[in-house]
């Protein structure tokens, strides 16, 4: 069975390996094994998987594009030292893999790669350069854009350096301090012993006062909420929000989202905790494969409040570093709330320089009051769990108490823009945007964007903005998902596809995301082989939510299998009873197996829970009367009728309601009214190819209903599954062209 998936793909080649072979055999084979043995060797260390060799080469794919990268140094230095001439060639891309072997554009790119480039030398592509450019132990030169055979876009070619084997981030380090120490000797040799005493001490500070602690840059850091303390409940809720904003600044780490660590507590069936304290941190981030997790504190002795953080290492429980700090009042404690913060950035090896550089101060991009504060933190808690009401009940005070909280201004107004009242959700977008540069740069961009999609239509202004943020912020993975829906916006659905994976890359559990890959497939590119390998891996990650059941059942429809989307639709309506569109595509998978008396149970039910439900009486009528129940149909057509008649008298210049209505006037023996009230929405909109075919078809017009369908693939259409799943459209299965059309467009499927 086919699999598709993001890899990245390494070919390996002997050079001269056929004029060895026929000048001295003994030695080809020799050169072969030992090429074998170091292979073997790394691939197991980098966890690669060896898919085939090929006489002198190999094929080689890994799910890690610095894993392949930092296997080849590994290959090609050991090589060297067995006189093995060798080229490798890696590039990252979506691939088929099917049985024993893996097939696709990205496994041509890889083999040119490796042609392209000289003895001795590793070429990668600029989809691998991306992911490996900040890693401090693999170092890349760009080479050229060159046009590759069988390729059609030009690539550029970067070389990577394999003088020495890669070392992970947090052992250069290491290697940094070993190197200081003899230009420190030679520095005791020269000074008077009257400056032994300071020269003493800047050794200790060189050599000892950056951290010891195992992060790297880029690594994430898990925070669990303040434990307070004191007897006061202003600190209850207050201070989370502000410190993991304060600390979320940085560019040098990455902190794990609340909304994030809810979402691991739902899959840790612990979705009622509100307060992540210590043990249920450090069971998150073992989950979630984060090795530090922070542990703020709030305490007082007599009138001073003491602020404590503790570094945990996850796995140990072991502290590996705690800071304190004193506030002399509550006045004193966002202000100290703040240089913790850069104190705990410090600790993990981020520079006095990019902290200085990339902070602004905790007043300002939020409030000085922990009152407000404390308001807007529970805003914040109950708008990630979905209770709208609670949520903007809370930043309202938060204003209320503060009128120049600029981020409670946002929050408001993007709640309330998105879930209550536009007009008032844009006036306070407006009030938030003229004090914009009050909000870390994270938050700024984000507001932008959304203000600019959202509120301006300006679809590519936002872009702008997001693309921004991410340059900012590389590893943020709601800004990467938000330029896939832009650019799914747009049209550019491959573009779309790249930044929707690159987010489950940074956050595998985004189910939203997920969905927004297998739309992509669904409807716009009609590949059900994608879609059915990324709703299974949603449903692995999220096996509780009904939409991976969904996407499956629909994805079995494209591929004619209705029996496994029957089971999948079901599963779906188990885990919610109310999805409505699940439960139409299941009526429909009924009435395409000649299941009808099943059919009509769905939809029955359907419109016992929902009456305003018209969509279930036409699909009642067209079952019923497939079972030869002619009245009964006719009834449900009828009440079809009447709620279509009244959404073109209220809106007469929507094209596709001519077609509704024409369409069910046709099913009632009046074909030709049908064709005549139809008939006005191509003269609405000429571009409704698809709705057009569908009043053709039930006006007995097969022919030019095909033209039609042809003119809607031809344009782009490619929602496969509705199109076998479609009602009108079944009466035109029979016909070869229709054949014809799936077979030219989507192949077998």
């Amino acid at each position: 069975m086919q699999q598709h998936r993001l890899a990245a793909i390494m070919f390996t080649d002997i050079v001269g390996y056929t004029a060895l072979m026929g000048s001295d055999e003994e030695r080809a084979f020799e050169v072969l094994q030992n090429n074998r043995d170091i292979h073997f060797q790394f691939l197991k260390k980098y966890a690669g998987t060896l898919i085939k060799e090929m006489g002198d080469g190999m094929l080689v794919s890994f799910d890690l594009a610095s894993d392949a990268v930092r296997c080849a140094i590994e290959i090609q230095i050991a090589c060297r030292k067995k006189n093995i001439s060798l080229r490798i060639g890696i590039h990252e891309a979506e691939v088929v893999f099917e049985g024993s072997d893996v097939f696709g554009d990205g496994v041509n790119i890889a083999s040119r790669l490796q042609a392209s480039t000289n003895e001795g030398c590793i070429a990668i592509s600029e989809s691998v350069y991306r992911d490996v450019k900040n890693k401090a132990d693999i170092r890349t030169q760009f080479i050229e854009e060159k046009s590759l055979k069988n390729v059609d876009e030009p690539i550029r070619m970067y070389n990577v350096s394999c003088e020495e084997p890669p070392v992970r981030e947090c052992l250069v380090e290491n290697s940094v301090h070993d190197q200081r120490k003899p230009i420190i000797a030679r520095l005791l040799r020269t000074v008077t012993p009257v400056l032994i005493t300071v020269v003493v001490a800047i050794i200790i500070f060189i050599l000892y006062g950056s951290t010891s602690i195992p992060f790297t840059e880029r690594d994430w850091i898990v925070i669990s909420d303040f434990e307070n303390l004191t007897d006061e409940t202003i600190f209850d809720h207050s201070l989370n929000t502000a410190f993991t904003l304060s600390i979320n600044q940085s560019r040098y780490l990455n902190v794990l989202t609340r909304q994030r660590m809810i979402e691991t507590l739902k899959r840790m069936e612990k979705e009622n905790i509100t307060n992540i304290d210590e043990e249920t941190g450090k069971e998150i981030a073992i989950r979630e494969g984060v090795e530090i997790i922070i542990v703020p504190t709030i305490s007082k002795v007599g009138t001073q409040y003491i602020l404590t953080a503790k570094i945990l290492d996850t796995k140990t429980a072991n502290i590996l570093k705690s800071e304190v700090l004193y506030a002399k009042s509550e006045d004193e404690i966002i202000e100290k709330l703040d240089l913790l913060s850069k104190k705990i950035r410090r600790s993990l090896g981020e520079t006095r320089n990019k902290i200085s550089d990339q902070s602004k101060p905790l007043k300002k991009v939020t409030t000085s009051s922990l009152q407000a504060l404390k308001q807007y933190s529970l805003g914040i808690e109950s708008h990630l769990r979905l209770d709208f009401e609670k949520a903007r009940i809370h930043y309202e005070n938060a204003i209320r108490i503060d009128s120049d909280f600029t981020a409670a201004k946002a929050s408001l107004g993007n709640l309330l823009f998105e879930k209550f009242d536009r007009n008032e959700g844009r006036k306070w977008l407006e009030e938030a945007i003229i004090s914009i540069d009050n909000l870390t740069d994270r938050e700024k961009y984000g507001i932008l964007a959304f203000y600019a999609v959202n509120v301006e239509n300006n679809l590519d202004k936002g872009i702008v903005y997001t693309k921004r943020r991410i340059g900012l912020y590389p590893d943020d993975p709601a800004a990467h998902n938000n330029l896939g829906w832009y650019f799914q916006k747009q049209g550019h659905y491959n573009m779309a596809l790249d930044e929707y994976k690159k987010t489950l890359q940074i956050s595998p559990n985004m189910m939203l995301t997920n969905s927004g890959i297998i739309w992509v497939y669904l409807e716009y590119f009609g590949q059900m082989d994608s879609a059915l390998f990324w709703s299974n891996r949603m449903i692995k990650y999220a096996p509780d939510n009904p939409w991976g059941y969904f996407y499956l059942g629909t994805s079995y429809v494209g591929l004619n299998d209705f029996e496994k989307a029957e089971a999948a639709f079901l599963k779906a309506g188990d885990l919610n009873p109310n999805f409505l569109m699940n439960q139409y595509r299941l009526a429909h998978d009924y009435r395409l197996q000649g299941m009808y008396d099943k059919a009509i149970e769905v939809l029955e039910a359907i419109l016992q829970k929902n009456p305003q439900e018209s969509s279930a009486h036409y699909d009642l009528g067209i079952n019923y009367n497939l079972m030869g129940k002619k009245e009964t149909a006719r009834s449900h057509f009828l009440e079809y009728k009447k709620i279509a008649a009244k959404w073109l008298e209220e809106n007469p210049n929507d094209p596709k309601l001519y077609v509704y209505n024409g369409i069910v006037l046709t099913r009632l023996g009046e074909k030709d009214a049908g064709w005549e009230i139809g008939k006005r929405a191509f003269e609405l909109d000429s571009t409704i190819n698809f709705e057009f075919t569908q009043l053709l078809a039930v006006q007995d017009r097969k022919s030019e209903a095909l033209d039609y369908l042809e003119k809607a693939l031809a344009n782009g259409y490619r929602d496969l599954a509705w199109i076998k799943l479609h009602p009108d459209l079944e009466l035109l299965f029979r016909e070869v062209r229709y054949k014809d059309l799936m077979n030219r467009y989507f192949k077998s499927q």
